[in-house]
């Protein structure tokens, strides 16, 4: 009977152990609103996931050169007496470039010319005799082969006045060939020689035709073999990066060098406002692929762990009334300042950009007053004042 006096005893005894280890122990809700309330609360920017375009693109450097390109060679092979014009410089049709020593040349129209008077005067007398010879062959004074013999002198005498006349002509050619003249208007691009140059071989100067150019890119052969005319390309002279000209791959060689590696490639571009200038240095953006409809978000906005390299898992926080609520993401690839989302994300979702670095899960946030903001409420500030 005394047992079972002490049985009420143990019972309230073990109650009370039970209680007292179950109501230590606090919930998970409990805790997490525990930490939440000791994080401190952190200023972000936050921005709208948006739609875009991923574009798969090579920057190239080459230079501009005339479609239409004239190299003005020297007919004379002498040195060059006067040039008159510099790379730059807008010529028009039959202006005078060059003029070539031409004392040789006027040595030979002199020597022609006087031999064209000692053949004039040959045939003249050719021709008398011819006449004599009839009228003493009427008079049945010489035989009809003298007179014959006679006028084969006289048609020899016509074959050396025509001979002369010629070498006139040439001698008169080649002298007007020490004056060089623009053969096309256009703009000088290149001038190889120099006054006092010997003018053999090679050429004087270059002109092009300002209204078509044609920017010549040699292309690394890993992004040359997947290229195809039609492609769009943007081009900027590399002196002035913000003029832009849109065009697309006209020509596409159909070779790689050995040497270098690369494959020719040419945009041919209006140039009616003379905008561009054959010679220059350009750089070429050529689009090699395009995927629209991506969503894009800013690179900063996205954290990556050591394994986004292998598997492209990363993890962003998305605003959740006061608080940032981590998510986690595939990405893609990175274009410029913005990453692409491949899972994990819908447009339009407010992406904590910046201060992701520092947030946690639930983490209390205040967001920033945008710029347009702040010049709103410094204007109404004024006003007030």
């Amino acid at each position: 009977m005394r047992r079972l006096q002490f049985l009420p005893g143990l019972i309230a005894l073990s109650g009370a152990l039970v209680c007292a280890s179950g109501c230590s122990k606090p919930s998970a809700a409990a805790n997490a609103s525990a930490v939440e309330a000791t994080m401190p609360t952190r200023t972000v920017s936050v921005t709208a996931a948006n739609k875009g375009a991923v574009v798969h693109q090579v920057d190239v450097v080459g230079e501009l050169q005339g479609i239409e390109e004239i190299r003005v060679f020297s007919l004379v092979p002498d040195r060059i007496r006067t040039l008159t014009v510099d790379e730059g410089d807008t010529v028009r049709k039959g202006e005078v470039l060059a003029t070539i020593w031409s004392e040789a040349q006027a040595e030979g129209v002199n020597q022609a010319e006087a031999a064209l008077e000692a053949a004039l005067a040959n045939r003249d007398a050719s021709k008398d005799n011819v006449l004599r010879m009839r009228t003493l062959f009427q008079s049945h004074s010489i035989t009809a082969s003298q007179l014959e013999g006679a006028e084969a002198q006289y048609r020899a005498a016509e074959a050396q006045v025509r001979q002369a006349t010629a070498a006139v002509a040439s001698a008169g050619v080649s002298k007007r060939n020490t004056i060089i003249r623009a053969p096309t208007s256009g703009v000088v691009s290149a001038v190889t020689l120099r006054e006092g140059d010997l003018a053999s071989g090679a050429p004087i100067l270059t002109i092009v035709r300002p209204e078509r150019l044609k920017a010549v890119l040699r292309v690394p052969e890993r992004y040359f073999l997947g290229m195809e005319p039609g492609m769009a390309v943007s081009i900027s002279p590399l002196a002035r990066p913000e003029q832009v000209v849109n065009g697309k791959i006209t020509i596409k060689g159909s070779v790689v060098d050995r040497t270098s590696r690369t494959g020719l490639v040419e945009i041919h571009l209006d140039n009616k406002d003379g905008a561009l200038i054959a010679g220059s240095a350009v750089r070429a953006t050529i689009e090699l692929s395009r995927r629209d409809g991506v969503i894009l978000i800013p690179a900063e906005a996205a954290i990556l762990s050591v394994d986004t390299s292998r598997t492209g898992a990363a993890q962003v926080f998305i605003q959740d009334g006061d608080k940032a609520k981590a998510r986690a993401v595939k990405i893609g690839v990175r274009q410029g300042d913005d990453i692409e989302i491949v899972e994990g994300l819908s447009v339009g979702e407010p992406v904590v950009v910046r201060g992701a670095g520092f947030l946690r899960d639930g983490n209390p946030i205040r967001v920033a007053a945008t710029r347009a903001e702040t010049a709103i409420d410094v204007k109404k500030a004024g006003i007030a004042q």
